[in-house]
Order: C-alpha cells, then structure tokens, then sequence
C-alpha cells in the first residue's frame, strides 16, 4: 500500500492548525479549525431561629444513632468527582478560554492553553477528568490534554467547564488483541482486533474520544474513525504530521484481526466501528493496557 501526499491544511482565524496523521499503515487524516457552554454550583444556606427567654430550655437532643448512614452528596455534584472507573467518569467540556498548569493554582506553571473548540477537529473541546482538588476554596480538575507526549495532564479551574458523567467505556487489552466497550461496567461489545507492531505500538495509557472525524471518500480506514487523545511514543512525526492514535476499519488493510500490525492505531471490523460511533461521543474513557 503506497501512502499518500498530505492534503492542504485550512488557515483559522488564528492562524495554522497543526497538521494531524492517524497511525495507520497507508493514509492520512489532516487538521480541521478550532465550540462551547459553564458550571454552576449551588451553595445551601441555613436558618437559625429564636426561642423566648421564657421558654424552658429543651431537654438535650439524642446523639445520632450509629447506625444512621452518612450523608452523601448528589452524583452530579463537583464533590462527587473521581478518577475513570469501570462503572463511570466525568467529562469537562470546556467554556472559556483556561490555562491548564501543572499544579491547582493560578501561579502554577503553565502546561498549556485550551480553548472552546477542540484542536485539529474543531467542534466542543471536552475533556477526560483525571481527578480533582480543592484549593483556597475553589475546585481544579485534573484534565486530560490533546497533545503530545501522549498522556499529558493539566489542572484547570472548575468554572472554566461544563462537567457531565458518562458511563461508557472503551478498553483496548494488548497482549489479548481485543476492543471492549461497556456501559456501567456491563459488557454491551467485544471483538479481536489489529494493534500496533513491535517497532510502533499502540501507546499504553487512559486516553478518551477526541472526535469522530471524517475520512475522504474511497479511504481504506472506512468513512469515519474515532480520533484519540493518544499519541505514539515511538514515531514523533507521521507522514508529516503528529502521530494520532485512532479506531478505524480494519476490513481494506489487509492484515487479520488478533495481530499486530499498525503505525499504532487500533483496527476493528467495520461493523463494530460503526456501532462505536453512535456508542462513544467525545470524552468516552479508553483505557488501553496490557
């Protein structure tokens, strides 16, 4: 499979977007322009009242019984925020401009700045949430951010996003060469699919949906394929561009499912790439281990 020369990069309003390569063995996915939403967190205030000086004073209140369960806060509310796991994660979908740093703090060092629309593919800039702090009273997340080297992380202030839970999940397994994606920790598909070879290998790490992006008509990688915030670490450039990690058609490509194959991208059947395509939005975890 010969490659192709890389199709003419669009100018933004500000300027030049970086041009974008899916890890593949024979084509190319460029860059797009660079959309938007906010948080609001609701704050309880209680009452006191007054008793007459000539009430007698009421008998002591009982302690609460040990066996009264704790008060937990609701699901969707920023003190609920955790890391990805198996049964769900959050997603932050940025509203304003933000610095993402290495530490919670607007005098921490910058790692990088995001925007509202989300880098290479344009469209709403959501992000995976690693975690979360509290500092001077204000809640920092720890994002995910679209870049190399793969895995990079930042911190940005709450206010800056819009949060939402997701319970959906993609897990890529190396060593047994397969794709499972699974809503509240249940199984809803699982295939054998193609991986990256020895030399290239599919990056290990928690990655999530960047963006469904369009291929040209005729591409051998299928009509669409899901982008990832995953980059490789063995190839700094590919055909010219940064070495995106993407889930694409493994049917035109040649190479059989269960082996290792690719620039470091991940091949599933068509059929099961257009179902993730409905299935994962932008933000869906992938975690992909060994």
């Amino acid at each position: 499979m010969g490659d192709r020369q890389p199709r003419a990069i669009p100018q933004s309003a500000r300027g030049r977007s970086p041009t974008i390569s899916i890890c593949h063995r024979s084509l190319v996915l460029m860059s797009v322009p660079r959309a938007i939403s906010l948080v609001l967190i609701a704050a309880v205030l209680a009452g006191a009242s007054l008793v007459p000086a000539a009430v007698a004073a009421p008998a002591a209140k009982a302690a609460p019984s040990a066996s009264a369960p704790a008060k937990r806060p609701p699901a969707d509310r920023p003190s609920a925020l955790h890391a990805p796991t198996a049964r769900g994660a959050w997603t932050a979908t940025v509203v304003e401009t933000v610095v993402a740093r290495v530490q919670p703090g607007e005098r921490a060092k910058a790692v990088r700045t995001l925007d509202t629309r989300a880098p290479f593919w344009g469209g709403p800039n959501v992000l995976l949430v690693l975690g979360s702090r509290m500092v001077a009273d204000e809640r920092w997340l720890d994002v995910l951010v679209k870049g190399m080297p793969a895995g990079s992380h930042g911190w940005i202030p709450a206010r800056a996003a819009q949060l939402a839970r997701t319970d959906r999940r993609i897990v890529v397994d190396l060593s047994e060469r397969t794709l499972t994606f699974s809503r509240a920790g249940r199984r809803v598909l699982s295939t054998s699919v193609v991986v990256g070879a020895p030399e290239t290998p599919t990056p290990l790490g928690q990655f999530a949906v960047d963006a469904i992006a369009k291929e040209p008509p005729g591409s051998l990688l299928g009509p669409r394929v899901l982008a990832l915030v995953a980059y490789s670490r063995a190839l700094a450039r590919y055909q010219g561009g940064i070495p995106q990690a993407a889930i694409h058609a493994a049917d035109q490509l040649g190479d059989p499912l269960g082996t290792a194959a690719s620039h470091g991208c991940v091949r599933a059947p068509q059929t099961v790439v257009n179902r993730l395509l409905t299935l994962a939005p932008r933000g869906t975890p992938v975690l992909i281990q060994r």
